[in-house]
Parts: C-alpha cells; structure tokens; sequence
C-alpha cells in the first residue's frame, strides 16, 4: 500500500514538474497589445492613437527584448541606464500622440507606477 500511495505521488510530482517547463515566453508583440490594452482602458485612446501606440510599444519592447538578449555587459548601472533611455524615448513618443487631457492621466499612472514600485522595494525585508 506505502508502495503504490509512493508511485502515485512520484508519478503526481513529475507530471508537475513537466507542466512547469511548458511556459511559452511572452513576445515583444504581446507584451506591446497589452500595454496598448491598458493605456486604451485607461485614457480612452482613439482608434488612430491605439494603432500608433501600439507600434511605438511594440519598438520599446523588441528593443528591450534585444537588449536583454545581447547583454553585451554585466554591468547593472549600464544595463539600467540603457533601458532607461529605451522607455524614455517610448515615453515621448506616446506623450506625441496623446492630447493634453490624456498626458495628464499618462503622467499620474507613470507616478503612480513608480510610488507602488518604490513601496514595493521599501517593504521588502533587507537581505
């Protein structure tokens, strides 16, 4: 009886083990239509600006992806940097398409981003 309970919760773990290694990466593309959901759910985008910020995320995103890939260095400051200046040339770019009322509620969702990230970091525990 231990025998067979053993075998089936063996066969149990490795049946999970298997389902983990079958995640499908997320793409530069689908990460931009999600971003472009979000912003379109957020600042009721019209159809013109939809499509062009979609292709401005989309830009951000394969060259995020690029730049991960490379990883030309190890250095964390550089790599920050670099993808710091990536979102902040996609930053203007959308702030482009946007109208006045829109940048406005664009800039309190990046605040708002950057504070729940800063509190995130702040509580967690010092290792």
């Amino acid at each position: 009886m231990k025998k067979l309970l053993f075998t089936i919760m063996l066969l149990a773990g490795l049946g999970l083990f298997a389902n983990a290694q079958n995640k499908t990466p997320i793409t530069p593309a689908l990460k931009a239509a999600k971003q472009t959901k979000e912003l379109t759910k957020q600042l009721s985008l019209t159809n013109s600006q939809i499509t062009k910020a979609n292709a401005v995320l989309l830009e951000q995103d394969k060259s995020l992806d690029s730049l991960k890939a490379l990883k030309t260095t190890n250095d964390k400051k550089e790599q920050k940097y670099a993808h710091k200046l990536i979102r902040d040339k996609a930053d203007a770019k959308l702030k482009a398409i946007l109208t006045p009322e829109q940048k406005t509620k664009y800039d309190a969702l990046i605040t708002a981003k950057k504070e729940k990230k800063a509190a995130k970091k702040k509580a967690e525990p010092a290792n």
